[in-house]
């Protein structure tokens, strides 16, 4: 442990001007409490090892408020509020006869020295102190100075730390959870949360927290209409409690059973990201806390950071999504559903197994145009596709080859085996649409062929499907008298 830098020269204050005490205190702003920093005296009353709170340390505390000397040159030889005036002496302290108190660094120390041995201090003692007294301050201020370089190293290391670019590939879950921690340990904060919630949605989601957080807020989903972090991302307002109170039914963040301390300070922060997502980052402490400019800049700017890259995740699922899917069902696009035919066709070569593939065709299609909108025709699409997937045995594999033709592949199965199966899709096409459009009339024609009886490869089975495709196009129309 270094040694005290006021020790010696509190000590040397102290002999030179026959104090019975003196006593050197250092303010706790962010705790508000006067401590202790160096002392000698003849009393064995003295409290070395417990802070004076800001609001009950008597004289010493009216002096670090004020700013102001106190110089008493005669008191009453007994003080039965000892305690009270001055709180650095237990019960059973008495005849000080003098004693001077003056405020250092605006307010940041103060400096105490009483006698029992004469009524206040001459004029030389006074010097002395007063001397003294510049001595420490320019010591506090270069201590200050100190403590500023050492809280600036830490903020920067944190800075270049939380913003050096991740490895790729990396996971952004691992990451988010590093990031937290080093954001909690900057803060000296408990918990720290990364809340995530999807564009439109009343929900929202624990998306990354620090380790210690309870297990049981992971995986969940919380309404924007509770909680505090709800609250953030319905005002869109960052949110700063001081001192969370236990007893208030509202002051929870997701849940009134999460089990996370609320007596302590929450800040919590909202962020929209250009994906349309909005995120809160809250940090939440057991204690109150108060945190300089730095540190609060610092969060904000590597904050600034993280949202780009979650952009940067969103961004790069939305190409690759765009790239397999089609845009608007979300089902695998003509080139990926291909691929994936050629890919089951190769296993049921090398397995000797059959698999067939099927077309399912919505017409006549433009007739859709004369009596719904083009929003309304997306929606129908959407849920037409949705409707499809859901509809199918778990095994089979459908893509989005048109707006009104879909693909599927039964791997495994042979066309006997699916043909009931392709009846019962055909009824959920001909039962959506007539649940839906009144005047028009929108069926499904289907068409299948089957490895290896219709072909062995996808040259013969795609020509083949459509052909079959055509034909029975062809024979509903000629039944519809088209």
């Amino acid at each position: 442990m270094p040694p005290n830098p006021y020790q010696s020269l509190v000590s040397l204050l102290s002999n030179a001007v026959e104090a019975y005490t003196t006593a050197f205190f250092i303010t706790d702003f962010k705790n508000r409490t006067l401590r202790l920093a160096a002392v000698q005296s003849l009393s064995r009353h003295i409290l070395q090892d417990r802070p004076l709170p800001l609001e009950e340390g008597g004289i010493i505390s009216q002096v670090q408020k004020v700013g102001q000397v106190v110089h008493m040159n005669k008191i009453q030889e007994s003080s039965p509020s000892i305690t009270t005036t001055l709180p650095l002496y237990r019960e059973g302290e008495s005849h000080i006869k003098g004693l001077f108190a003056m405020p250092l660094a605006q307010g940041a120390g103060v400096l105490y020295v009483d006698t029992k041995y004469q009524w206040g201090f001459s004029d030389k003692n006074m010097k002395l102190i007063h001397e003294m007294a510049i001595v420490l301050e320019n010591l506090l201020a270069r201590e200050a100075s100190h403590e500023e370089q050492k809280d600036s190293a830490r903020i920067l290391g944190f800075c270049s730390r939380v913003k050096r670019p991740p490895a790729e590939p990396f996971d952004m879950e691992e990451y988010s959870t590093q990031f937290l921690e080093e954001c909690a340990q900057l803060l000296d904060v408990e918990y720290a949360f990364l809340a995530l919630r999807d564009p439109d949605d009343d929900l929202y989601q624990l998306f990354a927290a620090t380790l210690n957080s309870p297990r049981s807020l992971a995986n969940q989903n919380f309404l924007i209409k509770h909680g505090l972090l709800g609250h953030a991302f319905q005002t869109g307002k960052v949110l700063h409690i001081a001192r969370l109170n236990p007893h208030a039914s509202e002051h929870f963040l997701f849940s009134p059973s999460e089990g996370l301390p609320h007596h302590g300070t929450l800040w919590a922060i909202p962020a929209d990201l250009a994906s349309g997502h909005q995120i809160v980052l809250a940090f939440l402490s057991r204690d109150s806390k108060k945190w300089n400019s730095a540190q609060q800049e610092a969060i904000l700017q590597t904050l600034h950071f993280y949202q780009l890259l979650l952009d940067r995740l969103f961004l790069e699922e939305e190409c690759r999504h765009l790239k397999h899917s089609d845009p608007l069902t979300g089902l695998p696009n003509p080139a990926v559903f291909e691929r994936r035919l050629d890919q089951l066709l190769e296993v049921a070569l090398q397995h000797s197994l059959p698999l067939t593939f099927a077309l399912v065709q919505f017409n006549p299609w433009p007739m859709l145009l004369t009596g719904a909108t083009p929003k309304q025709i997306r929606r129908l699409q959407k849920d037409l596709a949705e409707g499809l997937k859901a509809a199918l045995m778990p095994e089979a594999s459908v893509g989005q080859l048109a707006e009104n033709r879909f693909g599927i592949i039964f791997p495994g199965l042979t066309a006997q085996q699916v043909k009931n199966h392709l009846s019962q899709l055909a009824q959920f096409g001909e039962d959506f649409f007539s649940s839906r459009l009144k005047g028009i009339r929108i069926r499904p024609q289907l068409a299948w062929v089957s490895f290896p009886h219709d072909g062995t490869g996808s040259d013969d089975l795609w020509p083949l499907a459509y052909h079959r495709l055509y034909a029975a196009s062809r024979s509903k129309m000629h039944e519809m008298n088209i």
